[in-house]
């Protein structure tokens, strides 16, 4: 943890100091504070987590959180009360205080974007805590959790309310009949789709509500500037403190779908006197120019114009949507037809109430697997019943292959196996597929695993994976040039723009595991790098 404090104002960093991800910020005034972001801190975490050891919050909330210092202790933050807790006994309640400001002081939580590096922690807060986020974060955050079934981990639109069951001893029970709605504040214009329950239990509690820009909030004034991400929906924020203006700029670039946003925000800031930027550093170090959107979308038309009459797959990140769209595009430029799953379906259904330019007509367009199960959840059900969407089938998938493009990933990829067997059952000679790897690579223990089931799939289906050097499960994923896809976040030279523009009185870098790099760059700039309390 950090602090820093600037006159009457103390910032207070949990996550995001020297590492990627995970941020964790409070704004800490007399009269009030704000959280920016509450997300999870993938690095920190995998250190005691795998995927068959993670933290028991169903049964004992918060203990091996706070415990390991994956949470900030602050007492009146959580979930605890009569209805609804997370710390449901003395063991828990015992870890928190440590001197740190109450979180009974905390006002709101400003959400950038519908990251869980951004988002992962927000279903351990207290239940009526304002959220305050775009339309579009907030339908992401709340699709992502509909089709995930989340438990404690996931609940950052709605929450199911737990109690000690003191029959278990003292463990916790979930509540079976209904769930409780967070009190979204959100940016832009309301639909429906906050209303709808994911599973036969009532959705109740707080409504959301529009938000007016400027938003007062105790001390405090908010504005918020959409800004380009891989995610619809990202926003920086401007905070008018007691001490002066503070910048926040979420995750941003400047090379994607959106980047026009990116450079609003700069124009409408940079003329104003900013007293701290709180700036991401995910690239710093990276002084190469970033592959823009365009650039991964002819590469993709290219690839996949050479697989005339062959089935071909593209695997991205489920809130990739930017990359959705081209890859919409490139099917319409080569004559196939795009198919997506179910739940990236519900995805745009959410995103096309909040946006309906362009989503409602992405929703229109694509084709949506239809698959048989033995019980579909309520979500499910609106999608199919409601949505203005087109489905299709596998078998209709298997009669042409060619005359499609499918949206599938790491986890769909045993649909393949059933596309080769429906193939032969048609009678089809199976032609060699393309699988196109168009996501991030970082070639971690677990994603280097990951990609050797992967290829393990794809040699007895007989897809060839693009681009080629993922074949040899390279360890340096800088060695590892991939035309379709291209970061999130802007490389050095763009975020050395940023600050300049924007011209801080002092800069305190977050999301970055290169902190002092800042302090090399802006040296002799009049701006002072915040790196020791």
């Amino acid at each position: 943890m950090r602090r820093f404090v600037l006159g009457g104002l103390a910032v207070h960093v949990f996550g995001g100091w020297g590492e990627i991800g995970g941020n964790q910020l409070l704004l800490e005034a007399e009269e009030g504070a704000l959280l920016l972001d509450f997300g999870r801190p993938f690095g920190r975490w995998g250190t005691y987590f795998t995927e068959f050891l993670s933290p028991r919050t169903a049964r004992f909330g918060l203990r091996d959180l706070l415990f390991l210092g994956l949470l900030p202790p602050l007492p009146g933050l959580y979930r605890e009360g009569q209805a609804d807790t997370l710390l449901p006994s003395h063991l828990e309640r015992g870890l928190l205080g440590g001197g740190l400001p109450s979180g009974e002081k905390v006002l709101a939580l400003l959400l950038s974007h519908a990251h869980l590096d951004h988002t992962g922690a927000v279903g351990y807060l207290r239940g009526d805590l304002p959220v305050v986020a775009t339309t579009a974060t907030a339908a992401v955050v709340k699709a992502m959790q509909d089709t995930a079934q989340a438990g404690v981990d996931g609940e950052a639109a709605y929450l199911t309310p737990r109690r000690p069951n003191a029959k278990k001893g003292g463990v916790l029970d979930g509540d079976r009949e209904l769930y409780l709605r967070r009190p979204y504040r959100v940016l832009g214009s309301l639909g429906r789709f906050h209303e709808r329950s994911p599973s036969g239990k009532s959705l109740q509690g707080h409504p959301w509500q529009e938000a007016q820009a400027p938003l007062s909030l105790g001390p405090f004034r908010v504005e918020a500037f959409p800004v380009d991400h891989s995610v619809p929906g990202a926003a920086a924020f401007a905070v008018e403190t007691p001490e002066g203006l503070l910048v926040y700029t979420g995750d941003l670039r400047r090379h994607g779908r959106w980047g026009a946003k990116t450079e609003a925000f700069l124009r409408a800031l940079e003329t104003r006197e900013v007293l701290l930027l709180v700036v991401e550093g995910t690239r710093l170090g990276e002084a190469r120019p970033a592959r823009t959107e365009g650039e991964v979308r002819e590469a993709l038309h290219a690839e996949v114009a050479r697989w005339e009459g062959s089935p071909v797959a593209v695997d991205f990140a489920p809130r990739n949507l930017e990359r959705l769209l081209s890859c919409l595009e490139v099917a319409r430029e080569v004559g196939r037809a795009l198919v997506v799953t179910a739940k990236d379906a519900y995805l745009l259904f959410g995103l096309a109430e909040a946006e309906p330019d362009p989503w409602e007509g992405v929703l229109r367009e694509v084709l949506v697997l239809k698959e048989e199960k033995n019980r579909t959840e309520a979500w499910e059900n609106a999608l199919w019943e409601e949505a203005p969407v087109r489905e299709v089938s596998l078998k209709e998938v298997a009669q042409d292959p060619g005359a499609y493009l499918l949206a599938f990933g790491f986890y769909e990829v045993n649909r393949l196996l059933d596309l080769r067997l429906l193939e032969a059952a048609l009678g089809r000679k199976a032609r060699r597929g393309a699988y196109i790897f168009s996501n991030s690579y970082w070639a971690d223990q677990e994603q280097i695993l990951d990609l050797e089931v992967l290829l393990a799939w794809l040699r007895r289906l007989d897809f060839h994976l693009l681009p080629e050097g993922l074949a040899c499960l390279p360890r340096d994923p800088a060695g590892v040039k991939n035309p379709f896809h291209t970061s999130g976040h802007a490389p050095e030279p763009d975020l050395l723009e940023v600050v300049r523009r924007l011209r801080p009185r002092y800069l305190l870098p977050v999301h970055t595991e290169r902190p002092e790099r800042w302090r090399e760059l802006l040296l002799g700039e009049g701006t002072e790098v915040l790196l020791r309390e």
